[in-house]
């Protein structure tokens, strides 16, 4: 018992030791500097690529019919894909009744002629006659009067001819100009009405790719700009013809005709794209990889006083991996290049030249 209080007694009076205090530091340690690339923001010419899709259609499409009604086709001379000349038979009509008409016509042309002929000898001799005083002046005056008479059945008896001649001609179905047999909608044997469609010819075989662009970009487009037309893996080189003056409402797209060439390969309905390239203006462009993206806009970071700012851009065309940029930079200002990507925005960073450079 002696022994537990003396061990109690010794623990009270054991000295105390102060307990030991930590330095607590002050100053804040610099943050950390993340090495970056950067390079100015350059102004030079740029060439306005304007993109658009559309369907091939036919430069010119004629609907060829009948001119008259009733009569049988006796051939049909064309197929389908045929290339036709300027006033190449197409289809023939039957033309017997206008071969007839235009025989008979003939005649009458005949006859007329023979009847004036005759008037005008009797004018002649009631003339005669009456200059020498044999014939009265009456009957000069009727012999004057049946020439006339002849020479209005004579213009008639022309006119019915050539009316014939023209209906003849209307039974032979000719190509108005060169081009290729787009439809043929009619077969020997048929009796088609007046007007139907025969043929469909595409003129001069001329494609041409209606290409639909947003009206913003339309401003950007002219004739005789080049274009760059991709079908699957088929790329060609065409032009712009004309762009339409009007913009649908519903879609606010525009219309660009870009005639294809001959040898284009594309037949009408196909879809493809166009890359029409406008003349280069002056614009400030940066590198691609120095653009990037923040809440789902573009973005570039700019050094300033060894800090990143993030700078909101409004951006355009992209070509040969630059970024043209309409609104966000001035020319010479230094954008990240390397290392944008891990940035955000009032980091400071650490430039160091480039690999390479």
């Amino acid at each position: 018992m002696v022994l537990v209080l003396a061990g109690g007694a010794g623990w009270w009076l054991w000295p105390r030791t102060a307990p030991v205090s930590v330095p607590v530091t002050t100053s804040a340690s610099p943050l950390p500097s993340l090495s970056v690339t950067v390079v100015p923001v350059q102004a030079r010419p740029l060439a306005r690529v304007v993109f658009g899709d559309g369907s091939v259609v036919p430069w010119q499409e004629l609907v060829i019919g009948a001119e008259t009604g009733g009569l049988r086709v006796s051939a049909v001379l064309v197929e389908e894909g045929d290339a036709v000349r300027a006033g190449q038979v197409l289809l023939q009509l039957d033309a017997s009744v206008a071969t007839a008409q235009r025989d008979g016509a003939a005649a009458g042309l005949q006859e007329a002629e023979a009847a004036l002929a005759i008037a005008r000898s009797d004018l002649g001799r009631a003339t005669q006659l009456s200059t020498s005083g044999s014939a009265s002046r009456q009957l000069v005056d009727q012999r004057q009067a049946a020439a006339r008479q002849a020479e209005a059945r004579l213009a008639s008896a022309r006119a019915a001819l050539a009316e014939a001649e023209a209906r003849l001609a209307q039974a032979t179905i000719r190509a108005p100009f060169a081009g290729i047999v787009l439809r043929r909608n009619v077969l020997a044997g048929a009796v088609p009405g007046l007007g139907t469609e025969l043929v469909r010819l595409l003129r001069d075989g001329r494609l041409e790719l209606d290409a639909r662009v947003p009206e913003l970009e339309l401003s950007a487009v002219a004739p005789g700009q080049a274009v760059r037309v991709t079908h699957g893996g088929r790329e060609i080189a065409a032009t712009v013809r004309a762009v339409a003056p009007n913009v649908t409402a519903e879609s606010r797209l525009g219309v660009v005709h870009v005639a294809l060439p001959p040898d284009s390969g594309l037949r009408p309905g196909m879809f493809a794209r166009a890359e029409i390239h406008g003349d280069a203006a002056p614009a400030l462009v940066v590198p691609q990889e120095a653009v990037v993206f923040r809440d789902g806009a573009a973005a570039a970071f700019v050094v300033e006083d060894g800090q990143a700012r993030l700078r909101r851009l409004d951006t355009g065309a992209r070509q040969d991996g630059e970024v043209e940029v309409r609104a966000g930079l001035a020319a010479g200002e230094a954008v990240v290049r390397s290392g944008a990507g891990f940035l955000a925005d009032g980091d400071r960073v650490r430039v160091v030249p480039a690999v390479g450079g």
